[in-house]
């Protein structure tokens, strides 16, 4: 088990409580050159539960 945490209950990883089960996750930016803030992140990893 790892200790990623995620919120997005609605994902084949989500473990039910609060945890991602994958085994790796990959998250893309949309940033070109600046910082970026949350809100322009997003897993790569995400498949919704069928």
């Amino acid at each position: 088990m790892n200790d990623i945490k995620c919120n997005v209950s609605n994902c084949v990883y989500h473990s039910g409580v609060s945890t991602c089960t994958a085994k790796e996750i990959q998250v893309a930016s949309q940033c070109t050159g600046k910082p970026c803030e949350c809100s322009e992140t997003e897993c790569g990893t995400f498949e919704p539960k069928n």
